[in-house]
């Protein structure tokens, strides 16, 4: 028989809900020292049920559970924080943060970089003037959370340090190499939009655009054919200027 967990007032944040049976919730939650979980707020949808208000989405909580199996009961949960106050791009940029978690993520991983990096993302679209840098410094993390970090310090063949007046190719199972041929078709990146992402600076829209580039072609290799929805409303509104 499965041993039965008990865990009180672990950090935690709702990354998505819906409902379940007649008047509760299935919760889909990442934590800082159990990975994501599944749990059931049981009786959570009903008018006036205090778990309601509190278990949304952006805000810190402290859950506590009784988990005998792949799904938990919620037992308890308590503010942490201020909940993020997320409008507009802001918002629809913390639910893709979600959903790549949800897609990247299994249950029951224990990862404390990844609540880390994500608690830090929405402390940073809280109060960004610059969302698509927000979310690049997401990725990066994440992915090197992840153990699927991009190697940015140099050639992988030669072993120089990148230099940015060169170009790169980028093969997925190598990383960069130096190119001085002219290929359209080639996946290549320059030395000077490299280097900005390996400090975090991404301080232009050129740079920014080689990090979307880069990055997107990584995670759709980890995430398989079925796109992000929360990443193509937002690449629009961006695109847009909205």
């Amino acid at each position: 028989m499965t041993e039965r967990e008990q865990v009180l007032l672990e950090s935690g944040f709702v990354l998505h809900q819906r409902p379940y049976r007649n008047s509760s919730q299935l919760l889909e939650c990442v934590t800082a020292g159990y990975g994501r979980v599944g749990l059931v707020a049981r009786g959570s949808r009903r008018t006036g049920n205090r778990q309601r208000a509190l278990l949304q989405p952006f805000a810190p909580l402290r859950l506590s559970w009784l988990r005998r199996g792949e799904l938990g009961r919620l037992t308890q949960v308590e503010p942490a924080g201020f909940h993020y106050e997320l409008a507009a791009q802001h918002l629809l940029a913390g639910y893709y943060a979600n959903e790549l978690l949800l897609r990247l993520t299994a249950r029951s991983d224990p990862n404390a970089d990844i609540f880390s990096c994500y608690s830090r993302c929405l402390a940073q679209l809280a109060s960004a003037t610059n969302v698509a840098r927000t979310l690049r410094v997401f990725e990066l993390d994440l992915l090197r959370a992840l153990g699927y970090g991009v190697e940015l310090n140099g050639d992988a063949v030669s072993g120089e340090p990148l230099r940015a007046e060169s170009q790169y190719l980028f093969e997925l199972e190598r990383g960069f190499t130096c190119t001085e041929r002219e290929n359209p078709g080639a996946d290549v990146y320059s030395g000077r939009d490299l280097i900005s992402m390996r400090e975090l600076t991404l301080g232009d829209e050129g740079s920014l655009r080689t990090a979307q580039r880069l990055l997107g072609r990584i995670l759709r290799a980890h995430l398989g054919e079925r796109p992000l929805q929360s990443r193509l409303v937002l690449q629009d509104i961006l695109s847009r200027g909205l």
